[in-house]
This record gives C-alpha cells, structure tokens and sequence, in this order.
C-alpha cells in the first residue's frame, strides 16, 4: 500500500517542471512581473504566483528535491512585500488588494531547514519580521485583542468580499463579513508565527526578540475568545456581536497544527473528528450548510486542510485517526488520477468524485494537491 501510494509522485514531480514553471520577468497587463520564475498553482488558475498556495506547493517541492523552485518561489513572494508593503495573495493584478493566510514565517524556515543558509535565513528575516508586523497592525486589530482579515486597500469588490477572498475561504458559511470575526486559524498561525519568528532569529543571531515570545503567549490565552467549553471546540469569534459562530469547521483544527494547546483540550479537539469523516477523507464542515455553491463547503475538502488537519493530528499522536483518513484521502486523490489524468482543487469526500452537488466546476490544480499529497505520504510515513 505504502509503496502503491509513493509511485504516483515521480510523474507528478516530472509533469509539474513540465507544466506549471513560468517566467514572468516584467510587468504585463495582467501580472506583477517577478525576479525569479516559480510554480504555479495548477492549469485551472492564471498563470501567477498564489500566496498561501505556495506554502503547500512547496512542501511537494522540498519533498521531492526541488529546492531551488522552492527558493524562488519564496525570494518572489518577498520580493512582493517588498514592493507593496505586505504579500499580496498573488501578482495577478486583480489580486493586489488583499493578502492571504500569512505562510510565510513557515516557507522560510522550510527553506532554510532544506539548505542550512543561515546568511539566506538573515536575509530573509527582516521581511519575515516586517510582514508579522503588517498583520498585527490596523486594519487587521480588533477590540479582543486577537485579528481579523481586512483587505490592504480598497479594490473593486466590495471590502466584505476582499476581506472573505483574504481569508481564502470565498463563500464560505463560516462568515458573510470576516473584517466583524476573529478566525480561528488566522490567530492560530500568528500566534505560532511570533514564536517562530523568535526561534529563527535565535538560531541566525544567537538571540531573539523576547517580545515576540510574550506576543505568541498573550494570543494563546486570547484564544480563548474562539473556545466553546460547552463543545470543546474553537469556533470563529464574531467580536461586534459576542458571540461565536454555530459554524463548525476544520478551521477549528487548526490549534493543532500550530501546537498551541494542552493534551487535554487537544483530546477534546479530536473528539469532534467524526463529524467531519466521510469515505474520502473527512470534509470542511461537518455538514452542508447554507451556502450551497460553495466550494469551502460540505461535502467537499481541499487540500490545504488536509494537510493542516492531519498534520495536527500526527503531531498530537493520533496517529490511527490520521492514519484512517489521511489514506482513504490519498486513496481518492490517486483512483481520480488514473481516471481522469489530474489532480483536483477540491474533491467531493461524500462520494469520492470531483463533482460538486450543484455543479460547480471543478479545476485541476497539480501542484497545489501534489505537495501536499507528498506530504501526507511522509507524514504518515508511508514512503
């Protein structure tokens, strides 16, 4: 089985240098020209360089030895931040307005654990620290104490949308508006991103700053604001109206990933599971809700999550649960491969397919599902 599953990874590596490598040297109608080529999602986005996509393309990248497209994708994203300020959620020019979950503490330290460059890691640093500070700073601070998704400036959307498409969940039945919620997985990963940033700068200048360790601390005891103790579950936090959303979502897994709680509380967490599997794995909600077009929805799953979830799971050692879902995930991703000769943005977990219940289209995407299939296979040490 462990076997059967590694197979299918050398031909993706081969089709992703064959198919999704592009060189964008200057600006163009559509595109913020960068420095470096890189790797794109997959066929079914335009030809740029996504955010919070590169963070799971990557781990595919390291995992099969592409370090050096996985270092380009990084010094591109920075260079992003360095022209506008923050890491627009791509250099498509349509998408300049927004950022997306802030990965980026994550990437380069993935890059510098892959090549040892500790002057790379000084480089990098200042940015790193540059792009936290964005994210803990107006428009993104709320009265909690904790942050929200607000896009950067205005674009020609709506701010509701922007800030939704910022948060990489659009049309999701966690929020309408998410600039009113303190998300679970946005306070999650900066609370975890403080610390790392602090570990970095210890291990490139033999200290760090001690108040990123108190920042990360405070935003762990803040979290608390997302906690249901009836449930024994994190839930989005609707700060205007003080009170947490009713919307249960893989989201609230996310505490795990980062490690940022007890085995207590991590026990409660994984007690929720079963609301969420389903013969493909588990799905993002644990049921249909409203929302009916979405693809952030019942019964659908993204990659992304997956990799969160069971990531989070392994490093708590509930290894039969991440085991269990984690292969019948892999299971569905590769029977759809051999039928259909792609990968898949999302899959319908419900019944194992690519076909949404309304009809939605689907898009392939290769080395977003790619990395992060790679990475499951390792993670549950089955290569």
């Amino acid at each position: 089985m462990s076997q059967n599953f590694h197979a299918l990874i050398p031909e993706i590596k081969s089709r992703i240098k064959e198919e999704c490598v592009r060189e964008t040297p200057q600006d163009n109608e559509t595109l913020i020209g960068l420095p470096y080529p890189y790797v794109i999602s997959g066929k079914g986005k335009q030809e740029a360089l996504y955010y919070w996509d590169t963070y799971f393309i990557n781990l595919g990248l390291l995992r099969m030895r592409m370090i050096d497209y996985a270092r380009h994708n990084v010094e591109n994203l920075i260079f992003l931040l360095r022209k506008f300020g923050y890491v627009p959620a791509s250099n498509a020019r349509e998408m300049l307005t927004h950022s997306q979950p802030p990965f980026l503490p994550w990437m380069v330290r993935d890059i510098y654990r892959a090549t040892g460059e500790k002057e790379w890691l000084r480089r990098m640093l200042p940015d790193v620290v540059h792009e936290f500070k964005f994210w803990t700073s107006k428009p993104h601070t709320t009265p909690t104490g904790l942050y929200r998704y607000h896009p950067a400036k205005e674009g020609a959307a709506d701010p509701a949308t922007l800030a939704m498409a910022e948060s990489g969940w659009i049309d999701s039945p966690r929020f309408t508006d998410p600039r009113s919620i303190n998300a679970v997985d946005l306070n999650a990963l900066l609370s975890r991103n403080a610390r790392m940033i602090y570990d970095l700068q210890v291990e490139a200048e033999g200290r760090g700053d001690e108040l990123l360790l108190q920042k990360s601390a405070a935003m762990k005891k803040m979290m608390d604001f997302c906690w249901n103790e009836d449930e024994g579950f994190y839930f989005d936090n609707n700060f205007e109206e003080k009170k947490l959303s009713s919307v249960k979502s893989l989201a609230g897994f996310m505490p795990l990933f980062v490690e940022m709680v007890d085995e207590k509380r991590a026990q409660l967490i994984q007690s929720h599971l079963k609301a969420f599997t389903a013969p493909g794995g588990f799905t993002l909600t644990d049921q249909p809700y409203d929302k009916t077009i979405s693809i952030w929805n019942a019964p659908l799953i993204q990659a992304p999550y997956v990799y969160t979830t069971l990531k989070g799971l392994c490093d708590y050692d509930f290894m039969e649960d991440a085991a269990d879902i984690g292969t019948n995930w892999l299971t569905m991703v590769q029977e759809n491969y051999a039928a259909t000769g792609e990968l898949w943005a999302w899959y319908n977990a419900a019944d194992r397919s690519v076909r949404h219940p309304d009809g939605v289209d689907n898009s392939p995407m290769l080395s977003l599902t790619a990395g992060v299939y790679a990475e499951v296979v390792d993670c549950l040490g089955l290569d």
